[in-house]
């Protein structure tokens, strides 16, 4: 990144506060804003890696398998997203430190064989009846490429992609059966085409690289109601695993989008010639040593957490001209998912006793339910809508996460001795940082002229969780 940023002449942003990047993790990693102990605990250490040793604390506990399990749904599944038994399988692949290859294995081919892997079919079985979607699903969300437009003729704007490499990859899927519950390989079925002007032909299995696989002249048919003895799927996965760029790079190429708000290849999708990536030496190195280090999520996840360009603040030195994003030498202003904002009012609003237990996180999960639905998605050029402004402004499910009951942060608030400390305790529960002198004063003096104290200190709140500073990563 330095040698980039030398290159291009760029002057990157300082770093951003330790509490901005550690509320950024958490954000990230987790789903959900610190806890007030938890900031307490990130300030009050005075190690010079408190950081790097908060990142590994984070990346161990049950609650980033938990969390992060949703993040990898969104980018295996999609717009098909939110399947529990798929989510559960995630979560469990993420406990146990499963690589990412081991995933996409397991995904396309099994084995099957046992209920915590069963849930791992649910992407094929969403797909079974059609074939060009669940081509399309698969290239898209494990080799970073949409071939999608080869499907009738070569790819209109991308050299990379003709009709072969299309059905070369269909040819891998076309067998793929099943149905109530089960997914099946076939032992015979071809992938059929015309091309412009020409006959139809039987295209042979055939990698992105090019490579192209021979059937067996005559392979063994399986035993009643036994699978395949030859199967394509299984040779898909030898053929990526074969050649590890495609599958490295695109789950390296995410996770930055994720993390970062833009890829290094941009769309996360298009990677192909004549889209390199913004700062292709990063791309490589990160990929490479991805697939050297057996596909190891976490470690790829510290590197890019604990990197520079993670760290840095979201507004450029003074005086100097901002670069574009695909520089990443500004951090970039992100909206929380719907997932993220709500967990996080939760956790914001509550007793400071969250500490990630089954039985909680199952009380949150059933709350997101009801709540997610109401919010805006996540999407690079972000508008609120009214929609969720009145939502959270006027609604009754809102409302009830405002019920000040026991050690609710309202209740904590409307017991300290003055509004100077009601300010300080509000901004540092909702915003993870100590409030400014001008913050203070303005809304000291705000709530001090209120008539019903106790309502101003829940207008107060409610004002800080509607925020932008609140609703943004950043």
């Amino acid at each position: 990144m330095e040698s980039h940023w030398q290159e291009q002449h760029i002057n990157p942003a300082k770093q951003a506060s330790n509490e901005a990047i550690f509320r950024r993790a958490m954000l990230d990693l987790l789903g959900r804003v610190p806890t007030p102990s938890e900031q307490e605990a990130f300030a009050t250490n005075s190690s010079p890696d408190r950081f790097e040793k908060a990142v590994q604390q984070i990346l161990s506990g049950r609650e980033f398998s938990w969390y992060f399990a949703t993040v990898l749904d969104d980018m295996i599944q999609g717009s098909a997203a939110g399947n529990e038994r798929f989510l559960g399988y995630l979560r469990e692949s993420l406990r146990e430190h499963k690589g990412w290859d081991t995933i996409f294995r397991e995904v396309l081919i099994g084995p099957w064989d046992n209920e915590a892997r069963k849930p791992a079919s649910v992407f094929l079985e969403s797909r079974l009846k059609d074939v060009d979607l669940l081509t399309t699903d698969v290239t898209r969300s494990f080799f970073g490429v949409d071939i999608s437009c080869a499907r009738c003729h070569n790819h209109p704007l991308v050299q990379d992609w003709k009709q072969d490499h299309y059905y070369g990859m269909v040819a891998f899927l076309v067998r793929t059966g099943g149905g109530k519950g089960s997914v099946t390989e076939k032992p015979e079925g071809e992938a059929k085409f015309t091309r412009k002007h020409g006959k139809e032909q039987v295209a042979p299995m055939m990698f992105l690289t090019g490579q192209k696989i021979e059937e067996p002249a005559k392979p063994k048919l399986p035993a009643p109601n036994k699978p395949p003895v030859y199967s394509r799927r299984a040779e898909l996965v030898k053929s990526a695993m074969q050649d590890k760029r495609f599958l490295s790079q695109a789950f390296v190429n995410r996770c930055w989008e994720y993390l970062f708000g833009r890829g290094l290849v941009d769309p996360v999708d298009q990677i192909h010639s004549g889209n390199p990536a913004s700062i292709p030496a990063v791309f490589d190195w990160l990929a490479d040593d991805f697939a050297e280090h057996g596909y190891d999520i976490r470690r790829l996840i510290a590197l890019m957490v604990t990197s520079r360009a993670y760290r840095m603040d979201g507004t450029s030195p003074p005086g100097a001209s901002a670069p574009g994003p695909e520089h990443f030498a500004v951090s970039r202003l992100r909206p929380l998912t719907p997932r993220q904002y709500v967990t996080s009012v939760i956790i914001a609003l509550g007793d400071d006793q969250y500490r990630s237990t089954p039985e909680q996180q199952a009380a949150i999960d059933k709350r997101l339910t009801e709540l997610m639905p109401r919010f805006d998605p996540r999407t690079r050029e972000f508008q609120s809508s009214s929609r969720e402004a009145l939502f959270v402004s006027n609604s009754d499910a809102m409302a009830k996460l405002f019920d000040a009951k026991e050690n609710h942060l309202l209740a904590r608030l409307k017991q300290l001795p003055d509004h100077r400390q009601r300010v300080q305790a509000a901004i540092m529960a909702l915003f993870g940082r100590a409030p400014t002198q001008a913050e203070t004063d303005h809304l000291v003096k705000w709530l001090t002229a209120q008539t019903d104290s106790k309502a101003a200190v829940d207008d107060l709140v409610w004002a800080l969780i509607a925020s932008a500073e609140f609703r943004f990563n950043h």
